[in-house]
C-alpha cells in the first residue's frame, strides 16, 4: 500500500501545480478602465428604467452607450484615451439579443483593440450573454465631443448620438440629476449621480438595426470598472 501510494503522490502533486499554473494563465492579466459615460436610449426623457419600472416605449429599452476611458490599463498596455460604443437592447432575452461594438480604429494599436474587446465583450457587456454570432465588431473613425452640457458621438455613417443636459430650475448652473439611482445594471461601476438630458439627434443603422430616437433619453456619468 505505501508503496502505491509512493508511486501515486508525485502524479497528484504534479496535477495540482499543473491546474494552478492552468488557472493563473486563463485568468488573464488585470485590468482597470475609469472615465466618462454618456448614453441615449428608446425612452422618454427620465427613462423609467433607471428607477426600475418599465420602459416607455413597447417594454422595450435599447441603449447606444459610449465610453471614453480617461485611464486604463489592460496589464501593462496603456488604455488612455480610448473610446469603446456598446449598443444593445437591455430588454431582450439572450436567445434574441445583439450587441454593436465600435471600437476606434485611428486612436487603437492592434494590442490596444484586442484588450478592449476583451473587456467590454467579456466583462463589461457579459450580462447579455449574448452569442458570437450576434455580436459585431466594427473597428471604425470615432469622433466625442464632451463639454459640460453637451455630449456627442459620431461613426462614420451608422451612429449619431447628441446629448444635451437638462438645466435643473433650482440651480439653473446644475443639470437635473438622478442621485442614489436604483438602477441594478453597471451599480457599482457607475457613479451614483447621473446627470439627466435628452438626444437632440440619435439616430443608428447596422444590418438589419436601425432607428431614429431623436428627442428620447439621454445621460451621463463617470464608471470605473475592474478586473479585480
Amino acid at each position: 500500500m505505501m508503496r502505491r501510494l509512493r508511486y501515486l503522490l508525485p502524479g497528484v502533486i504534479s496535477a495540482i501545480l499543473l491546474c494552478s499554473i492552468s488557472s493563473t494563465l486563463w485568468a488573464g492579466p488585470s485590468w482597470s478602465i475609469e472615465g466618462e459615460y454618456f448614453e441615449g436610449c428608446t425612452c422618454n426623457p427620465g427613462c423609467p428604467c433607471l428607477f426600475g419600472s418599465e420602459p416607455t416605449h413597447n417594454k422595450t429599452c435599447k441603449i447606444t452607450g459610449v465610453f471614453r476611458v480617461l485611464k486604463g490599463n489592460y496589464g501593462q498596455h496603456n488604455l488612455d484615451g480610448q473610446t469603446v460604443i456598446g449598443i444593445t437592447d437591455l430588454t431582450a432575452t439572450p436567445e434574441k439579443n445583439w450587441i454593436v461594438f465600435y471600437i476606434n480604429d485611428k486612436a487603437a494599436s492592434a494590442i490596444q483593440k484586442n484588450a478592449l474587446l476583451d473587456i467590454f465583450k467579456n466583462h463589461v457587456f457579459r450580462f447579455g450573454k449574448v452569442p458570437p454570432e450576434r455580436i459585431t465588431v466594427r473597428y471604425l473613425p470615432i469622433q466625442v465631443e464632451s463639454s459640460e452640457w453637451r455630449k456627442r458621438a459620431e461613426v462614420a455613417n451608422r451612429l449619431s448620438l447628441d446629448i444635451e443636459l437638462l438645466h435643473g430650475q433650482g440651480d439653473p448652473g446644475k443639470p437635473t440629476q438622478i442621485v442614489n439611482k436604483n438602477f441594478t445594471l453597471w451599480a457599482k461601476e457607475f457613479d451614483l449621480t447621473l446627470d439627466m438630458g435628452k438626444a437632440v439627434n440619435h439616430r443608428f443603422h447596422e444590418d438589419n438595426q436601425e432607428w431614429n430616437y431623436d428627442g428620447r433619453s439621454g445621460f451621463a456619468t463617470k464608471f470605473h470598472f475592474t478586473s479585480d
